[in-house]
């Protein structure tokens, strides 16, 4: 590579630093507005969500209030049936009474027929005890429905068959009673034996009227429970309106929040490519003047008499760009140290540190090295050659390293670098675990902050009656618009000054 050496005028100085301090304004804005741009993007597909998950709720409760307004309804319809039930029983057991007064009075004219009568009278008290077990099995079923009336409707529809069978029994001994009643007022002649018949028949008509009353005190009982049941429905009902009207009022914010933020997504979008056509645009006249600054390399002020050389032996220092490799990169990035340190007239102490991932001195564990000409510039050249660019860039770790020597008189320093940090501190805890994680120029842009950052509040903070270290930098190869202006403000900040070494 040839280079050019050009004494700067202060006009194209000045409008260089102008033209970067813009550079530098503008990335900080497309950057910023970026970010904004994404939060923006995802709180919008958040709303979205939210707004989906509770559409999803509001049908769900919708379904569950038409399902207890059916389950409400078809319990009132079998308690109405319960109700008939009951009336036709308590109507069975008067015609009953009334029957058993008129068989009382007739039994003189049933003598007559007395074995035909008493043979009729142990078959309907076969069917009574028959229609009896009926009952009581009817009960039963009824007592375990009243536990599951509210979660099963088909154990109900068989209690309503039960109780349907029932009373068809019921009204078929009826008929039977009452043929009985016009048969034993033909038989006068059998009088005793249906005394004695009439006699049982009273028992078990007691017996009867005793399972009526129980029969009614249940159906007494499932009627407060089935009210019961009713009282938390429409505590339910209500309950499902009131959460209902809230998850309307809610959907009603979630529109209008989804409709500002799709707006605002809008007018990032827009502002995004503005900033990128006069991204564009700057790129294009920070090029131009690139290519002049290339050939200031000894316009760079080489001053120091105790200085600290800071060279990047990251991977990307052997090669040509991110896919292409370059045996010509590291040898020209060596060659380019030993010429700053021919250049300095006033050296007479210096020493190297070399960093990628990590960062080490070159020489003695980071003691002073005497500077001796031609001999100590081999020196660092033999030693650099034999060390290989590998991993990613630890600037902060080489910085932190090389303030250790400010105590013992380090006044400049020289950084030899093509990129922005990928390693070192920086991070929070929630970038770090981000998901996807950052992408190199997001992580360069934080990085880079930090350790300018941490330059101008603690390493090399101003203090009375103490100067400041003069850090200029040289950079290599560079594409990005982002990694000349952080060499360059870091320069600058620091009392320095920044040259770029483009591709030969």
């Amino acid at each position: 590579m040839r280079i050019r050496h050009k004494q700067p005028t202060l006009v194209s100085m000045w409008m260089l630093d102008v033209f970067c301090c813009a550079l530098g304004c503008v990335t900080l804005l497309f950057l910023l507005n970026s970010r904004l741009a994404t939060d923006a993007a995802r709180a919008s597909r958040d709303a979205r969500a939210d707004l989906a998950h509770t559409d999803q709720q509001l049908a769900t409760a919708l379904a569950a209030l038409e399902t207890t307004r059916t389950k409400l309804a078809t319990e009132e319809a079998e308690r109405g049936k319960l109700t008939a039930s009951l009336a036709e029983l308590e109507g069975a057991r008067l015609k009953l009474v009334d029957e058993s007064r008129a068989l009382t009075e007739d039994l003189k004219l049933a003598r007559t027929e007395k074995d035909e009568a008493g043979r009729k009278l142990d078959t309907a008290r076969d069917e009574l005890k028959t229609a009896r077990t009926l009952l009581d099995s009817t009960r039963e079923s009824l007592a375990g429905l009243e536990k599951k009336a509210t979660a099963t409707a088909k154990e109900l529809a068989d209690a309503r068959a039960e109780a349907a069978t029932a009373d068809r029994l019921l009204k078929a001994r009826q008929t039977d009673i009452d043929e009985l009643a016009k048969k034993d007022a033909a038989r006068a002649t059998q009088l005793d034996g249906l005394r004695r018949s009439m006699l049982s028949k009273d028992a078990e008509r007691s017996a009867l009227d005793a399972q009526l009353a129980e029969a009614r005190k249940e159906l007494a009982e499932l009627d407060a429970k089935l009210r019961a049941t009713r009282r938390e429905l429409d505590a339910q009902i209500a309950a499902t309106k009131a959460g209902a009207a809230k998850t309307g009022e809610e959907l009603g914010t979630a529109r209008a929040q989804i409709k500002d933020l799709n707006k605002k997504v809008d007018d990032a979008n827009a502002t995004i490519i503005d900033l990128q056509g006069e991204k564009a645009k700057l790129a294009d006249k920070y090029d131009r003047f690139q290519k002049e600054a290339e050939t200031r390399f000894a316009g760079v002020a080489m001053t120091g008499k105790r200085v600290v050389f800071l060279v990047d032996m990251s991977g990307s220092m052997g090669k040509r760009d991110l896919q292409t490799l370059d045996g010509t990169k590291w040898p020209l990035v060596v060659e380019t140290v030993c010429k700053v340190m021919r250049s300095i007239s006033t050296l007479e102490r210096y020493q190297v540190v070399v960093f990628s991932s990590s960062a080490r001195w070159l020489f003695d564990d980071g003691e002073w090295c005497s500077f001796d000409g031609e001999k100590s510039v081999v020196r660092v050249r033999d030693a650099l050659l034999k060390t290989k660019p590998v991993d990613d860039t630890n600037m902060y770790a080489a910085f932190e390293k090389a303030f250790g020597l400010k105590t013992s008189g380090l006044d400049t320093m020289y950084l030899f670098s093509d990129g922005l940090p990928t390693s070192g501190p920086g991070l929070t805890r929630e970038q770090e675990k981000a998901n996807p994680p950052l992408s190199e120029s997001e992580l360069g842009v934080i990085l880079g902050k930090h350790v300018r950052d941490t330059l101008a509040c603690t390493w090399n903070k101003p203090a009375a009656g103490q100067s400041r270290v003069r850090i200029n930098a040289i950079g290599f190869y560079f594409e990005s618009v982002e990694v000349g202006a952080f060499l360059w403000s870091l320069a600058r900040d620091n009392d320095g000054s920044f040259v770029g070494m483009s591709k030969p």
